[in-house]
């Protein structure tokens, strides 16, 4: 698979995740005031043209003429890791398209280079990591409801981002934005939308 096809079909992936999650009111939106799109441009005044964004969801208050908060979503999936180059011209992006009125996060199923998340962790980008199947141990544990409990550990949350070997315990899904650390999209994006 060449590396536009590769890339497309992590996009489409990401895109399907979210709108189930969306449709089925997992993210802390309501589908009726979020409209998720995905390769729509945006107007960078300092361009004079638009910016093609690979994922978004608009947030529209009842009645609005405009949203009044966007999340933008980059997907990555390259043979090595993320490099900090990738991150900036994000950031440069995501300047351009909305100021102060967006969030963006970078998913991709490779690590990310120390600098790239160092530099997203200090201008509030999130970055997220979906393993591959591959490298996901499933272990299914006997529980009583009393006893489930979600453990967040960050350091394995820094390790999944930057190990392109590390190995999943039961979890694909790993995110950090903000200095926080979240396991799944609902979680995250909900702290996003509070930021907004």
């Amino acid at each position: 698979m060449d590396t536009s096809a590769k890339g497309n079909a992590f996009e489409d992936l990401v895109f399907d995740i979210i709108g189930k999650e969306l449709e089925n009111d997992r993210l802390g939106l309501s589908p009726s005031q979020a409209r998720l799109f995905k390769k729509k441009g945006y107007f960078s005044k300092d361009r004079k043209s638009e910016i093609i964004v690979d994922i978004a969801i608009e947030v529209w208050p009842p009645n609005s003429k405009n949203y009044s908060f966007l999340w933008v979503c980059e997907c990555k999936d390259y043979g090595g890791t993320i490099p900090v180059d990738d991150v900036e011209k994000f950031k440069a992006k995501l300047d351009q398209i909305a100021g102060k009125n967006v969030k963006g996060v970078i998913a991709s199923p490779n690590a990310l280079q120390k600098g790239a998340l160092s530099y997203a962790r200090s201008n509030g980008i999130g970055a997220i990591r979906i393993l591959p199947h591959n490298q996901v141990d499933w272990t299914i544990s006997f529980m009583t409801t009393g006893s489930v409990t979600c453990q967040i550990n960050p350091s394995e949350f820094l390790t999944a981002l930057l190990d392109a070997n590390h190995r999943g315990k039961s979890r694909s899904f790993y995110s950090v934005c903000d200095d926080c650390c979240f396991g799944d999209w609902y979680s995250l994006i909900s702290h996003v939308l509070k930021l907004g």
